[in-house]
């Protein structure tokens, strides 16, 4: 019997997420074949089991698809192909794995004052549309460059009616006078001590605020750990890697005993054996 290939869209090259998941399998034994590819292909789409994609090339590739879910149609964003019944269909599990951490993990979240996100992405709108879902009715996204924020303002603005959503360059968020209940960072800060250190003032966020940073590498994150020594509570980037990861697991009928928290354990493990 063929083992189950598992395909990679990603310019960048094989991604954290498919990584840790062929490290998960060969420690599982579990017999997945993994492939990356550079570019989108339908053709080669078909010989796999399931496929992850990443978030930039959704631009490229929804436009050529004839059935969307409505997640996908509504956030224009997708991060993986499943099938079901025979038919590939895009997906956005990132965004139900976001969503069941701040559910799980952050249960006193204040909806009822604003929330941030920081980055001006296809990530960055996927977590402004998980906190619309979750019933905030403001949300600041903060970027550094202001056209690439302002495509984001325009698909966020336009498919969630009623919410107020206000573009904030990352220079003026210290002059803010808002308090927010919770920051999620989508850029890498590890190299951009400027916005590393805007972000670290935290005079947006109230005195019992959440600080969530998506970046797994690297290990030592420099914004949560600010955001400790400011006594802030911190979400880790693992949480939500493994959460991710469980979806995938449930998807492909793979370790039925492993729960989340075995995940999270799993995902500690893999990227302290690859930091530098």
């Amino acid at each position: 019997m063929s083992a189950r290939k598992i395909l990679e869209f990603n310019p960048a090259g094989p991604g954290l997420f498919c990584r840790h998941l062929e490290f998960l399998a060969k420690e599982q034994g579990w017999d997945l074949q993994f492939e990356n590819h550079t570019e989108y292909s339908a053709e080669i789409l078909e010989t796999a089991e399931m496929a992850k994609v990443d978030f930039e090339l959704s631009a490229m590739i929804l436009p050529q698809l004839h059935i969307q879910p409505t997640l996908v149609r509504t956030v224009r964003s997708m991060d993986c192909f499943v099938k079901e019944d025979g038919k590939w269909y895009p997906r956005l599990y990132f965004y139900e794995a976001l969503r069941k951490v701040l559910v799980d993990c952050a249960r006193d979240l204040d909806i009822r004052v604003p929330a941030f996100v920081v980055g001006d992405t296809e990530r960055a709108r996927v977590v402004a549309s998980v906190f619309a879902q979750i019933g905030f009715s403001e949300i600041y996204v903060v970027g550094e460059d202001k056209s690439r924020l302002a495509e984001q303002m325009e698909v966020l603005r336009r498919n969630h009616l009623g919410i107020k959503f206000h573009e904030l360059l990352a220079d003026e968020l210290t002059i803010q006078s808002v308090s927010g209940s919770i920051i999620v960072n989508t850029l890498d800060v590890s190299q951009n001590k400027s916005l590393l250190s805007d972000l670290s003032y935290f005079n947006f966020l109230k005195r019992d605020g959440y600080v969530m940073d998506l970046n797994l590498m690297p290990y030592h994150n420099p914004l949560l750990e600010e955001a400790e020594r400011a006594e802030l509570r911190v979400l880790h980037p693992h949480l939500v890697a493994a959460s991710l990861t469980h979806l995938w697991l449930e998807k492909l009928q793979l370790g039925a005993s492993l729960k989340v928290e075995d995940l999270r354990e799993s995902w500690k493990s893999f990227l302290k054996q690859i930091s530098p």
